[in-house]
C-alpha cells in the first residue's frame, strides 16, 4: 500500500525535524511537506478506487456466499422433503400391503368355510344317495328272501324237475 508507505515517511519526517526551543512546534522543510502532499493526491484516488474494489469484491463473495448458503438450505429442504415423502409413500405401502395381507387372510377363511360347506353338503347329499341305495338294497334282499321263502323247496308253484 503506496498511501500507508508515505503516511509513514512523512511521520518520519514528523519526528527527524528539528523543534523550536520552548515550544511543541517542529520545523520542516516546504519542499518535502509539498512533495508529500502531491504523493498524497496522487496515491489518495487510487488507494479509494482499491478500497472501494476491495470492498465491492468483499461484497460480491458475501453475496455468492449467501447465494450458496441458500442454495445448500433447499437442497436440505428438498432432500428433508423427498426423505419425509419417501418414508409417507413407504409407510403407506406398508398399510397398503397389510390391508391386503389381511384381506387375503379374510378371503381364505371364507373360501375354506365355503368349502367345508360344499364339502358338508356334497356328503349330505352322497349320504341322502347312499341311504336311499342301501334302503333299496336291503328292500331288494327282504323281497329277495321273502320270496325264496315263499318258493322255497317244496313250495307250491315250484317244479324242480321241469
Amino acid at each position: 500500500m503506496m498511501f500507508e508507505k508515505l503516511l509513514d515517511e512523512l511521520e518520519n519526517v514528523l519526528v527527524d525535524a528539528a523543534r523550536v526551543p520552548f515550544t511543541n512546534k517542529r520545523v520542516i522543510e516546504e519542499d518535502d511537506l509539498a512533495r508529500f502532499i502531491d504523493e498524497l493526491r496522487e496515491n489518495l484516488p487510487r488507494e479509494i478506487v482499491e478500497a472501494k474494489r476491495v470492498a465491492s469484491d468483499r461484497q460480491r463473495i458475501l453475496d455468492e456466499a449467501q447465494k450458496e448458503a441458500q442454495s445448500i438450505v433447499d437442497q436440505a429442504k428438498n432432500y428433508i422433503v423427498k426423505l419425509t415423502d419417501e418414508h409417507v409413500i413407504t409407510k403407506h405401502a406398508q398399510e397398503r400391503a397389510q390391508e391386503i395381507v389381511d384381506q387375503a387372510h379374510k378371503t381364505a377363511r371364507n373360501l375354506e368355510a365355503d368349502a367345508v360347506n360344499y364339502a358338508d353338503q356334497v356328503f349330505g347329499y352322497l349320504e341322502g344317495n347312499v341311504e336311499k341305495t342301501l334302503d333299496a338294497v336291503r328292500g331288494g334282499r327282504r323281497n329277495l328272501q321273502q320270496s325264496q321263502r315263499s318258493t322255497g323247496p317244496g313250495a307250491p308253484g315250484e317244479s324242480r324237475e321241469e
